[in-house]
């Protein structure tokens, strides 16, 4: 069943000096013709360099904002046609975990409450109910009653992103939308929250909306990867498919940028060169024709429509020629977050 469903998905917001009516002069084009399913016990990861437009993505999934353009399904159920109470409970079926977990959580707060203020906003229970299902689900990120009565800064980075996820599931969300949520963490600590977040999609049938940079941890954790270039999908795949066959030059790009762990030596292939040209005044075309080695002026005047790759359909690439970057298999090692 899918879960949720974005088509042709816009966002832009108004930017820079206003007109003599107050009206901006300039659009940033943040998100522009998304589209994705992320159905049950899926996890769906969401990769790209920084100001792709993932975490605008993020927030137009769990209900932050609504999209200019374009059509967003919640449980089969378009969110922009509820009334206030009933946007409110379907709210309930998301869980947001954030980037940095001591920004996300109140520090004079202590933990019981923390956690328990989802079901508060929702008058879920008594109060003996809530601290029990508090407590059910500390439980089930690792950590044990004495949390309860002790605040945010008596924990560790990683003990703190485990309450964050802790409060995300209090409610019993059917979709968890991480943003960068292992960006801030060490890397051994970083693991222990992936294999939590394994655990949990099996425990619980969780799917899971998750934004990273980073290949070896998508690797581990995605079953469908989204590549954005400029707030565009410029390649979607199954996991496997996509480490061993990336057809986009792009998506080839990041893969390429991925160390290799105890070799010394830098990965050969296609490297990124320049910056990413502005949202606001974006290029005609293909979005990514000003970094690709392999433009032409198609390329530089008509913009590629996403077409599948494999015969299932489930690979597609927006790219004009990505045959030129396909059938070239490219490895992660996966141990930097298993061990």
């Amino acid at each position: 069943m899918t879960l949720v469903k974005l088509t042709n998905v816009c966002q832009r917001y108004p930017v820079g000096k206003k007109d003599f009516f107050g009206k901006s002069t300039q659009t940033l084009h943040a998100v522009k013709d998304v589209s994705l399913t992320i159905d049950e016990a899926e996890t769906v990861a969401v990769v790209g360099e920084s100001g792709c437009g993932k975490s605008t993505l993020g927030r137009i999934v769990s209900l932050l904002e609504s999209p200019k353009d374009g059509e967003l399904e919640i449980a089969g159920v378009d969110p922009r046609t509820l009334s206030k109470n009933e946007l409110k409970e379907l709210r309930k079926k998301l869980g947001l975990v954030f980037q940095d977990p001591f920004s996300a959580l109140n520090p004079r707060m202590p933990i019981s409450q923390l956690v328990a203020e989802p079901l508060e906003v929702y008058n879920i229970g008594t109060q003996a109910q809530r601290q029990a299902k508090v407590l059910e689900c500390l439980k089930a990120v690792g950590l044990s009653e004495d949390a309860l009565d002790r605040y945010p800064h008596e924990f560790s980075g990683g003990q703190r992103q485990r309450i964050c996820i802790a409060r995300a599931l209090v409610l019993d969300p059917k979709l968890i939308i991480a943003d960068e949520p292992l960006s801030a963490l060490d890397v051994s600590v970083q693991s222990q929250i992936l294999n939590l977040f394994t655990e949990l999609k099996q425990t619980r049938n969780l799917s899971f909306f998750f934004i990273s940079h980073d290949m070896a941890v998508v690797d581990y954790l995605a079953d469908t990867i989204v590549v954005m270039y400029l707030g565009q999908v410029v390649e979607s795949a199954p996991r496997t498919e996509f480490f061993t066959n990336p057809a986009h030059p792009y998506s080839r790009a990041l893969l390429n940028a991925v160390p290799e762990v105890g070799t010394g030596r830098r990965k050969k292939g296609l490297a990124l060169q320049g910056d990413v040209p502005s949202p606001i005044n974006p290029p005609a075309g293909c979005p990514f024709n000003p970094r690709c080695s392999k433009a032409t002026d198609l390329c530089r005047t008509e913009k590629p429509a996403s077409a599948p790759v494999s015969e299932s359909n489930s690979h597609t690439v927006s790219c004009h020629f990505p045959e030129v970057a396909a059938h070239t298999e490219v490895t992660v090692d996966r141990e930097v977050v298993t061990q």
